[in-house]
This record gives C-alpha cells, structure tokens and sequence, in this order.
C-alpha cells in the first residue's frame, strides 16, 4: 500500500512522473537493442527491406515516433 501524500506534494508528483517516462523509455530502449541486435544477427538493414518493395515503390510521407519523415 502506498503511504499517504499530502496533496499537492511535488516531490511525489516527480516520483511518479520519473516511473512512468522512465519505464517507457527503458521500455524503448531495450526494445531498440533488441531490433538492432536481432537486425545485425540477419544481416538485414531498413534500406536491405526497401529494396524487396522493388524500384517501382513510390516515395510516401510516413508519420514515426512524432515526425513526418519522407520515405524513399
């Protein structure tokens, strides 16, 4: 059980704020190792898996982790 706060306490706001991002990021991170580790074992790289869709693939805007990015 969590101990009671008094309310608006900013150090506990910090706290879960810090648990939250934190574990998303981490989340993030070792989920990007995992890609890149998995990646490098198969020798594939993104530009390896564009070039399956063929030269007749058209260029598209794509929208990834917040941006707009174009993609050839």
């Amino acid at each position: 059980m969590l101990p009671a706060t008094p309310t608006g306490d900013p150090f506990w706001a910090l706290m879960v704020a810090v648990i939250y991002f934190g574990s998303v990021i981490a989340f993030g991170a070792i989920a990007r190792m995992v890609c890149a580790r998995l990646m490098q074992h198969y020798g594939a790289d993104l530009e390896d898996v564009q070039k399956q869709a063929g030269d007749n693939r058209r260029e598209r805007d794509v929208f990834l982790l917040g941006f707009w990015r174009k993609e050839k």
